[in-house]
C-alpha cells in the first residue's frame, strides 16, 4: 500500500511523512553502502594511512581555527579597550561638566547670601 503523491493547493504534489521517511532510509543505506565499497576500492597500504590522513586534516584546521579565533579574540580585546576608554572619557566630561554646574552655582548662592549678610551686620 503505497501511498500517492497528493496535489498541493498551488498545483505542486506533497509526498506525505511515510515517503518521506521511506526515503531518507533508502538514502541513508545507499551512502553507507557507497562507502563501504569506496573503502574496499582503497589499496590496503592507504587504507591503513587514512586515520593518520584526517588527523592531520584535522590538526590543520584546528590551528587555523585557533588562528582565526584568536585574531578575533584580539579585535574582541581592541574593541573592549576602545569602549573603555571612549565611556571613560564620557564619564570625564561628564564629571567635568558637573563640577563646574555645582561651582557656578555655589558662587551665585554666595552671591545671593553676601547682601544679606551685609543688611545683617548693619
Amino acid at each position: 500500500m503505497a501511498a500517492e503523491a497528493q496535489p498541493a493547493d498551488d498545483g505542486t504534489e506533497t509526498i506525505g511523512r511515510g515517503e518521506t521517511t521511506r526515503y531518507l532510509l533508502a538514502l541513508t543505506i545507499g551512502a553507507l553502502v557507497g562507502a563501504g565499497l569506496a573503502a574496499t576500492w582503497i589499496p590496503e597500504r592507504q587504507r591503513r594511512r587514512l586515520p593518520a590522513l584526517a588527523a592531520k586534516r584535522y590538526r590543520r584546521v584546528r590551528r587555523a581555527g585557533s588562528a582565526a579565533l584568536e585574531e578575533i579574540r584580539e579585535a574582541g580585546r581592541e574593541l573592549s579597550g576602545e569602549f573603555q576608554e571612549e565611556i571613560g572619557a564620557t564619564l570625564e566630561a561628564a564629571r567635568e561638566e558637573f563640577r563646574d554646574m555645582v561651582r557656578q552655582q555655589l558662587e551665585h548662592a554666595r552671591k545671593a547670601l553676601r547682601p544679606e549678610r551685609r543688611v545683617r551686620e548693619s
